[in-house]
């Protein structure tokens, strides 16, 4: 069965690289695509679903704004199943520092350079307590398209999902400070797991996902 992987905020599929993902399954990563003006979450899943072979089974699996826009695409292709990770299936209320850095990068004209450089603050929210972790965060940050990445922050912060897509599964960790645990339902807690748990905690997600994956096999 194929499985498309829909990574968070501009990033790549590097975040994906430490999951083991059982060879019963083929990996497919979604590329993000350059927003039009004013485009709205609907209408940029449309354009992304031309990604999706829907010919076959499928199942999608989001991390963070990637959860966000798998919900987004299960209204247009209807996959057979959605895992999302350090997400959330529906519009809630975002964190104190999502907020100041949405107002920044909505207000300010030097803001695509600095958010290109990670700092403490940034570490700290996206859970980059490791050399490794903080390497990993800097290169997406630099390497993330600042037009994309205040178009995505802005629509996220506004969602307005009420109701969840039938089938989805949620993976969250207990330490999340962009998307805060008590905001959130999840059917699996990761124990200590921070925003970018999806890498350093990669053993026990995959096999949760390998387990949840094998639910949807034909």
């Amino acid at each position: 069965m194929n499985v498309y992987f829909i990574s968070g905020l501009g990033a790549d599929k590097r975040v994906f690289s430490q999951l083991r993902i059982d060879s019963r399954f083929t990996v497919h990563h979604i590329e993000w695509i350059s927003p039009e003006r004013n485009e709205t979450l609907s209408q940029y899943a449309h354009r992304l679903a031309a990604q999706v072979d829907t010919t076959q089974p499928f199942q999608l699996v989001g991390l963070s704004f990637g959860g966000v826009m798998a919900s987004e695409l299960a209204d247009i292709i209807h996959p057979d199943q959605i895992i999302i990770i350090s997400s959330t299936p529906v519009g809630i209320p975002v964190s104190a520092f999502y907020r100041g850095l949405l107002h920044f990068l909505l207000l300010s004209p030097f803001s695509a350079p600095i958010l290109k450089s990670s700092n403490r603050m940034t570490y700290k929210y996206f859970g980059a307590n490791t050399p490794e972790l903080k390497a990993l965060l800097k290169t997406i940050l630099h390497d993330t398209d600042s037009h994309f990445l205040k178009w995505a922050l802005k629509r996220m912060s506004s969602w307005e999902r009420r109701q969840k897509v039938p089938g989805v599964f949620h993976i969250h960790g207990t330490s999340d400070r962009l998307i805060a645990p008590r905001l959130v339902q999840p059917d699996v807690w990761i124990e200590d797991g921070g925003h970018l748990m999806i890498y350093d905690e990669a053993a026990e997600i995959s096999g949760i996902l390998n387990r949840q994956l094998s639910t949807r096999l034909h």
